[in-house]
């Protein structure tokens, strides 16, 4: 696996000024654990390490461990100072790995590896579901309403209750809390879609 191809994938949909090489070198390394504290990555001489964890957090590539409440991604606290610990969603890093192997970044081999590996039995399915529910957020967000329709559309009629679970153990998806306070007459829960999944396109 190679750095350098990771930072070719992460180009094709990264796009300003993005210290994406630095990025690329940071993702190899907490690619390697289950979870990084701000130590180990300050000990690489990073450039603009706090600003470049603002962009791996942004685009959901890498997660604060520290929570205010639970695990949803919304009540992480993204903090860069000893002592923090940063951890990978499943589907980052999938999609990291297949971009260090071919310098792509590919959704639809990521979704089917880590969906195959999850034990999916629909695993096939995962692709153009997940697509779907892309194609259907709004300001990255969708409900849970909508993700059972799109279920059924892609024949996965039986699991509309259980995909809301797997989309999650994923990294796919997780719930946004603090939207669902401010939006108590809503029966649905909002969910916010992982941005690097599909960012290819």
């Amino acid at each position: 696996m190679d750095v350098k191809n990771l930072e070719i994938a992460l180009k094709s949909f990264m796009i300003g000024d993005i210290p994406v090489s630095d990025l690329a070198h940071m993702l190899f390394r907490i690619s390697q654990f289950k979870r990084i504290n701000y130590q180990d990555l300050a000990s690489a001489d990073y450039g603009g390490l706090d600003e470049a964890l603002l962009v791996l957090w942004e685009w959901k590539l890498v997660i604060p461990v520290r929570s205010s409440r639970c695990s949803e991604w919304d009540s992480r606290i993204l903090s860069a100072e000893p002592g923090e610990l940063y951890e990978m969603p499943n589907i980052s890093k999938t999609l990291v790995k297949r971009g260090m192997e071919t310098g792509t970044w590919d959704s639809v081999w990521a979704i089917l590896d880590l969906f195959q590996c999850m034990g999916e039995p629909d695993w096939k399915k995962m692709p153009d579901l997940i697509f779907s529910i892309k194609k259907n957020t709004m300001h990255n967000t969708i409900n849970g309403t909508r993700i059972g329709v799109l279920c059924i559309q892609n024949g996965l009629k039986d699991k509309t209750g259980a995909m809301i679970a797997i989309l999650k153990g994923a990294g796919i998806i997780s719930p946004k809390l603090a939207a669902i306070s401010r939006m108590a007459k809503s029966k649905s829960p909002l969910y916010e879609f992982n941005p690097s999944v599909y960012a290819e396109l």
